[in-house]
């Protein structure tokens, strides 16, 4: 097997990478649960999907414990074997599911592990806020019994994640420029955030490509074709839209023409430049 990084992205923040033969994940979500289910019902993994997208993998991580990042995770554990890697939220979920306990792994801003050929570090993140408010944040309800609301799905803490392999790395940063942006060759990152601040993380990344991801509508199936998710107030704008990749690549250009932006196509590979 050849080294080097490639990547999948596999549609919402989800995203594969492969090194060697090896895959690990981060928030990998297929099921798209319909919008009804955030207020009503109590909905299962779409397993036909998750089989159907998805080849065996050695890790999951997982950013935070909102649905749209760790729903289809338990599914994913039992169905490859894989390894979780989460706040304490998202490893008491992963209990609650029945995942056994040695393949469930609480993880925290400065931690570092290794999983197969990959080399992960653990950077904090910051969540984005709707009309002022941080969205299911907060204490897990004291009996959870899947399966969840999705409501239920409540996030402690964000995380974000340096991945490297042998000839490259990539960085999922989630949240505003820090500090302690590592160095990285590829950054993925959501355009909810905004072109500027990107652009001040890919300088410190040193960045040679830029990857927006967590742009699509969630809400639809994986075979409906690809359609923006509306952007909510208060995020990075005052105004409601539906998210362009397109037109956040246009901004990304005038700001910093030396970085390209890739758009990437759902469920199809790439390499990462070495």
């Amino acid at each position: 097997m050849t080294e080097g990084l490639r990547f999948r992205w596999l549609g919402t923040a989800g995203i594969e990478f492969e090194s060697g033969g090896e895959r690990i994940l981060v928030d990998p979500y297929l099921s798209r649960l319909p919008m009804r289910y955030l207020v009503f019902g109590r909905p299962s993994p779409n397993r036909e999907a998750i089989a159907r997208h998805l080849l065996p993998s050695r890790a999951v991580l997982v950013s935070h414990s909102h649905f749209d990042h760790l729903f289809d995770v338990p599914e994913i554990c039992r169905e490859f074997g894989a390894a979780a890697f989460g706040s304490p939220n998202s490893a008491a979920i992963l209990r609650t599911h029945g995942i056994p306990p040695d393949r469930i792994h609480p993880i925290a801003a400065g931690d570092s592990f290794r999983a197969g050929p990959f080399d992960v570090r653990v950077f904090a993140g910051r969540h984005g806020r709707m009309l002022g408010l941080l969205p299911y944040r907060g204490k897990l309800p004291a009996r959870l019994a899947p399966p969840l609301r999705l409501a239920e799905y409540r996030m402690d803490t964000m995380l974000s994640f340096r991945i490297h392999a042998p000839g490259a790395a990539a960085l999922v940063w989630n949240g505003p420029p820090a500090a302690d942006v590592p160095q990285a060759e590829a950054l993925f990152y959501c355009p909810l955030w905004g072109a500027r601040m990107c652009a001040e993380v890919a300088a410190a990344a040193r960045a040679r490509v830029i990857i927006p991801v967590h742009w699509d509508d969630f809400f639809l199936p994986l075979e409906n074709p690809l359609r923006p998710l509306i952007s909510p107030p208060g995020w990075n704008s005052p105004w409601i839209r539906r998210m362009d990749p397109r037109r956040f690549a246009g901004r990304m250009k005038k700001i910093l023409p030396d970085v390209p932006v890739l758009v990437p196509a759902r469920m199809q590979s790439a390499e990462i430049p070495a």
